[in-house]
């Protein structure tokens, strides 16, 4: 039996996706009925009803398990914390391998999230336990926040610079990946940098315009204006600010580094690129 902590989000969703198809037995720590159906709908053999900060229902939901894929709510102001407690749970209940889904450059501690994921990392690293950890690239489908603009006015904003080179990953192959880690014991034990493409957002926009054939630009949004939009739809402090200091780092540096080879290793085939990404993405959206 497979844990999944942390299922039913952006990375949860594709790695459940491909463990189901692998024919593995998934059991899911949810927290509300509406994700449990959801969860349920995908595959998961079982879901327990449960909050990922009570040892409780961590114990409850590690029974058993032989396998805990942990990945925790984006942008947690207490990821360090509770991240080290499911770490403590499954050393407890005897579990033979964790793997913990970080981010890519946790080296960079002036990022608040970034840090308390490098917290984590260091906890499991020192816990005894067989782990592997994922530091998977922006996410490709980040798209999805500004698909409105860029459809109705043809305008890719983001809060920073968008000449900056980002390291980014398909979360289908991110998913894919996870799901062989979690599955073959030859992947056990590695940190792997998962990154597909490298590209600025002016570059993301030229192939949006390619593949929709009309002309779509980057641009650089008001991190002042971003924040207010995000307070008013109820965004704490915490994400606010640390979502900002992201955003900060971003316009000087972009996400720095990163190369296919690791994902690709892993995939066993090569990784997607950023317009074969925005094909098949654009042509799902055409499709609704």
């Amino acid at each position: 039996m497979i844990l999944m902590i942390g299922a039913s989000g952006a990375v949860g969703k594709p790695t459940m996706k491909a463990l189901v198809g692998a024919g593995a037995q998934i059991r899911a720590l949810t927290s509300n009925d509406e994700s449990a159906g959801t969860l349920k709908a995908l595959g998961a053999a079982e879901t327990i009803m449960g909050d990922l900060r009570e040892p409780g229902d961590l114990a409850r939901a590690m029974d058993g398990v032989e396998t805990v894929f942990f990945v925790m709510p984006r942008f947690q102001a207490d990821e360090a914390e509770a991240g080290s407690r499911i770490i403590d749970a499954a050393k407890a209940a005897g579990v033979a391998h964790f793997i913990y889904c970080s981010v890519f450059n946790p080296q960079v501690r002036g990022l608040d999230h970034h840090a308390r994921k490098l917290d984590v990392e260091e906890h499991l690293i020192e816990s005894g336990l067989n782990f592997t950890i994922l530091r998977p690239a922006m996410f490709m489908q980040n798209l999805n926040m500004e698909w409105q603009q860029v459809t109705e006015g043809g305008v890719y904003p983001r809060p920073y610079s968008p000449d900056r080179v980002m390291a980014a990953i398909d979360t289908n192959d991110l998913g894919e990946a996870a799901a062989k880690v979690v599955l073959d014991p030859a992947l056990h034990g590695g940190c792997y940098d998962l990154c597909g493409d490298r590209l600025t957002h002016s570059e993301m926009a030229a192939i949006l315009s390619d593949v929709l054939g009309r002309t779509v630009t980057a641009e650089k949004r008001s991190l002042e204006d971003w924040k207010a939009a995000a307070r008013g739809r109820g965004a704490t402090d915490y994400f606010v600010e640390a979502y900002a200091k992201m955003c900060a780092h971003y316009d000087s540096h972009g996400l720095a580094g990163g190369n296919p080879l690791a994902l690709t290793a892993i995939l066993g085939r090569t990784p997607s690129s950023y317009r074969n990404f925005a094909e098949k993405f654009v042509a799902a959206k055409q499709a609704d």
